[in-house]
This record gives C-alpha cells, sequence and structure tokens, in this order.
C-alpha cells in the first residue's frame, strides 16, 4: 500500500484510489479473530516481496541499459548540430 504523499499531488496514490488512508498493520492488542492477523502478516509479506523483487528487477534493468552506453562525446558549450525532423 502506498500510503506516502507525493510530491506532485500532496495526496497518497492509495487516498486517490479508494478515498482513505489505509489502516495501520501494527496492532497492539490481541485479536478476536486470529485468522485476520494471521492473513494481514500474509499480505503484508508478500507486498515486502514483491517490492524486494521489484527493486531487484529495477537495479537488473538499470545494469542492462547502460551495459553499451556511452558518455556523449561532446562537453556542455560546443556547438551541435540539431535536427528539427519529427
Amino acid at each position: 500500500m502506498n500510503s506516502v504523499s507525493s510530491a506532485t499531488t500532496s495526496y497518497a496514490p492509495f487516498f486517490l484510489n479508494t478515498g482513505r488512508m489505509p489502516r495501520s498493520m501494527i496492532w497492539n492488542e490481541d485479536s478476536k479473530f486470529p485468522g485476520v492477523r494471521i492473513f494481514a502478516q500474509k499480505m503484508k509479506d508478500a507486498l515486502l516481496t514483491a517490492h524486494d523483487a521489484i527493486l531487484v528487477a529495477r537495479v537488473k534493468q538499470t545494469r542492462m541499459a547502460n551495459r553499451k552506453r556511452k558518455e556523449a562525446p561532446f562537453i556542455a558549450g560546443d556547438l551541435v548540430y540539431l535536427s528539427t525532423e519529427n
């Protein structure tokens, strides 16, 4: 659940999707329904696992994209031709 406010919109994506902020997944008291706590913990674990997998994929994709990338042969202040086609 993305409950962090965006710098652009000043709203959390969760709030914009549902119209409310998510409840905290931290409880201080014992529940009458232990299955709810188990389900919430499984969902939290799944979200953390997915988040970690996304980060690993992002690093891998960045490495692959930059593998054959070369620095530009010019520096700031150089005169270059610019195509206005397209």
